[in-house]
Parts: C-alpha cells; structure tokens; sequence
C-alpha cells in the first residue's frame, strides 16, 4: 500500500503544470471609475466583483466568466468588454486613463442581451453566451484567438472592463478588473490527467486510513 501511495505522488507530480500561476481576480464592490459618466447607484450590473477564465487545450477553448454586482442586462445598454493579451499587447488607456497594466490585442464583446462577438472575427454562434442573474459567461473558440506571439495560449492574459454604450469614449467605462494589470487563465485537466489526479488522491486516502486503522 505504501508503494501505491508513494507512485501516486509521483503521478501527481507528472502532471502537466501550467505556465502561470492559475489567476482569478477578485474586485472590491461600488470602485467605479471617477470618469465614469453612469449612475454608480444603478449601475450594479457593470461592477465586477469576480471573473475567471479557463482553457481546455483538448478542445481548444476558452470559458470567460464574471460575477457582478447586480443582475446582468439590468443596464440595457450594458456591455462587456475582455481584452485578450495574445502576445502583441499594447496599454491603450494609458494616455486617457493612466493605466499602463492593462494590455490587449483583441477584444471580445459580450452583450447584456446574451449575444457576443470577437472583435475582427466574426460572431460568437449562438448559445455561447449565457446570463445567469448576475453572471454572465461566455465560451469562445481558441481559433477565433490566434496567437500573436504567445507559444502558448496559457499565456495569455486578460482584463474585464464593462461598459455602458450610452455614452462615449472612457466615460462608457464602469469599472476595470482587475485595476491596472491582466492575469492568466487557468487549464482544464484533460480526462486521461483528471482520471490519474483523482485515482492518485483516493490511493493517497486510503492509504492513510489504513495507517490510521493499524495505530
């Protein structure tokens, strides 16, 4: 027993680790831009309080997700804006905005009445975007991402900046997450790895109730 607790490990060891440190973010409630030309107070729907993204490399897919503060599409004219850092970044608000952190070559739009698009590839199909009270995810090919210097897409980063479509320019913008900087997406195991990651965790388990057992 002790030896299939010992080549579990080693097996857990074998996995394949990602090229950063798996990222979320998190976002303080009510830190609306002081540019922000909206109501703060009805404006709940455009306040970030979590997003996440994940890529499984199997199918070549990327799953945008963010909770907000109040229910999606509250705002009509709401919009969701990720910025995708694919290699080729550039910190476009840092003359209007001050913010050198927030670097994009692509961005992807999602609509608070559930429908997206890839900026300068098309439509996401139907489907791909759904609302859930205050979260709205989105999955997005990888294709409809290519590279534009990162080897591979786990390097990619990404910020999240709603906006309301009333107004204009940095004034449309409610809110940034995170603030002033991207972070990484976080890989989903493919089956043949998740079968041995939870294979070697139950050997693990068992092992130390045997030894449990026999003290």
């Amino acid at each position: 027993m002790r030896l299939l607790a010992h080549t579990a490990a080693l097996a857990l060891l074998g996995l394949p680790l990602a090229s950063h440190a798996l990222d979320g973010v998190t976002d303080p409630k009510g830190d609306f831009l002081a540019t922000f030309a909206g109501s703060a107070a009805a404006s709940a729907d455009l306040d970030v309080v979590a997003a996440s993204v994940f890529y499984n490399a199997g199918t070549d897919t990327f799953t945008l997700t963010a909770t907000m503060d109040g229910n999606v599409g509250s705002t009509a004219t709401g919009l969701y804006v990720w910025g995708v850092n694919r290699g080729a970044g550039v910190a476009s608000f840092a003359n209007s905005l001050g913010l050198n952190g927030v670097r994009f070559d692509r961005v992807v739009l999602l609509n608070a009445n559930g429908t997206g698009t890839v900026a300068g590839a098309g439509a996401l199909p139907t489907g791909a975007v759904v609302i859930s009270g205050k979260t709205i995810t989105a999955t997005v090919s990888g294709a409809l991402l290519p590279s534009t210097g990162f080897a591979n897409k786990l390097d990619y980063t990404f910020n999240l900046w709603p906006r309301n479509t009333t107004f204009a320019g940095v004034s449309a913008i409610s809110d940034f997450a995170p603030n002033n900087a991207n972070f990484t997406a976080t890989p989903v195991p493919e089956p043949a790895s998740a079968a041995m990651l939870l294979g070697g965790l139950g050997l693990v388990a068992l092992y130390r109730r045997r030894r449990q057992s026999n003290s």
